[in-house]
């Protein structure tokens, strides 16, 4: 059941139905950079990783002087691997800082729902099974978008 059904069947308020789908779209921004920093460390982490074992294992008599360290910079592999590594060190940054305004936005709007419970829900009404219909939405929450809105 989608929470558009619970708002067709009378269990939610319109209100409620808009600032939980908020909350939704939020939580899948949050997850999206999360994705992406991860991916972005991910591939900063390989590139660095090929750049030390291509001068410690393949060019260890490069790091002996200034000359044979520039000689191997100057090479366009190696230049290409710096560029790449300073290109996913940015990449890093700005998806780290994206993440962490999602998830300030993403708790933001879920403390406020936890709240404002009282006046975003129905009176309890309990059905066949003792459950009200905000435990429901609420246990549906939890397990298709991992929101927990039972307590902070």
């Amino acid at each position: 059941m989608s929470l558009q059904a619970f708002r067709d069947n009378g269990q939610i308020p319109s209100i409620t139905y808009t600032i939980l789908t908020e909350l939704i779209k939020r939580k899948q921004k949050k997850n999206t950079w999360k994705r992406r920093e991860a991916v972005a460390s991910l591939s900063l982490i390989a590139c660095c990783g090929s750049l030390i074992l291509y001068v410690f294992f393949f060019h260890p008599e490069s790091l002996s002087s200034m000359k044979g360290f520039h000689t191997l910079i100057s090479r366009p592999g190696v230049l290409l691997i710096l560029f790449l590594s300073v290109l996913f060190i940015i990449v890093f940054i700005f998806c780290r800082g994206e993440r962490e305004d999602a998830e300030d936005d993403f708790d933001d709007l879920r403390d406020e729902v936890i709240d404002r419970t009282d006046e975003l829900w129905l009176k309890e009404q309990v059905d066949f099974k003792g459950d009200s219909a905000r435990y429901v939405i609420m246990n549906y929450l939890k397990k298709e978008f991992d929101i927990n809105l039972f307590y902070k």
